[in-house]
């Protein structure tokens, strides 16, 4: 137990004074964080490759932020055309 509690990158010292639940919290902790880390090297991987291949980089803050700037505003016969749409999925009669 020691030697994966210091493999998980914990202080030695720290294990002597912890409880069955606690140590338990702290490997589970650094379960979780080594599988963000995981799935954050997986994204940036994939976003290389991706952008490799493209002939035009996107704008760096958009891509960053993922905001794409100000939504332009959907006209009141779309809004009901959407609506409708809804509507008619859900089984909605017309009343």
């Amino acid at each position: 137990m020691l030697q994966s509690y210091v493999a998980a990158g914990f202080n030695p010292s720290d294990f002597w004074g912890l409880c069955p639940r606690l140590y338990l919290s702290h490997m589970r902790g650094a379960g979780d964080r080594l599988e963000r880390e995981h799935r954050d090297r997986a994204w940036l991987a994939w976003h290389v490759e991706a952008l490799s291949r493209q002939e035009k980089l996107p704008d760096a803050e958009t891509f960053i932020t993922g905001k794409a700037g100000k939504p332009s505003r959907q006209s009141p016969e779309v809004l009901q055309a959407m609506g409708m749409a809804m509507a008619k999925a859900f089984g909605a009669k017309e009343i």
